[in-house]
């Protein structure tokens, strides 16, 4: 008689399980990061760009607002950014609650500095 090898039911619904939490965390946090990500390409376009190293803080403010309305960003307001002169750069700490499954969630804590000539 041959051996049987395989994987038995309850392990492929532990796999399964594993698999499915996997992919529930995944599409929770996504958006987090690419929201992130939005904010600190959206902000270091505006301290590379020349011009607005001479502009009033409200400019900048307002470049920000309308690049993030085009990116969809809601984590972060137009108020939210501290503006330094020297060297120009911009900076913002903000956080990101994702509710998962009930009252259990995650707590995200972001930090996004962008520097004239950084990339």
């Amino acid at each position: 008689m041959k051996k049987q090898s395989g994987i038995t039911l309850s392990g492929f619904l532990m796999a399964s399980a594993i698999v499915i939490v996997a992919a529930l965390l995944a599409v929770k946090i996504i958006p987090a990061y690419t929201e992130y990500e939005n904010i600190k390409r959206d902000m270091t376009e505006i301290v590379n760009n020349p011009d607005m190293a001479d502009a009033s803080d409200l400019e900048i403010r307002d470049a920000f607002a309308k690049k993030a309305s085009v990116d969809d960003v809601t984590s972060v307001t137009a108020q939210d950014i501290q503006i330094d002169r020297e060297p120009f750069q911009l900076h913002v700490k903000y956080v990101v609650d994702v509710p998962l499954v009930t009252n259990f969630g995650l707590h995200l804590d972001f930090e996004v500095k962008a520097v004239k000539g950084a990339k």
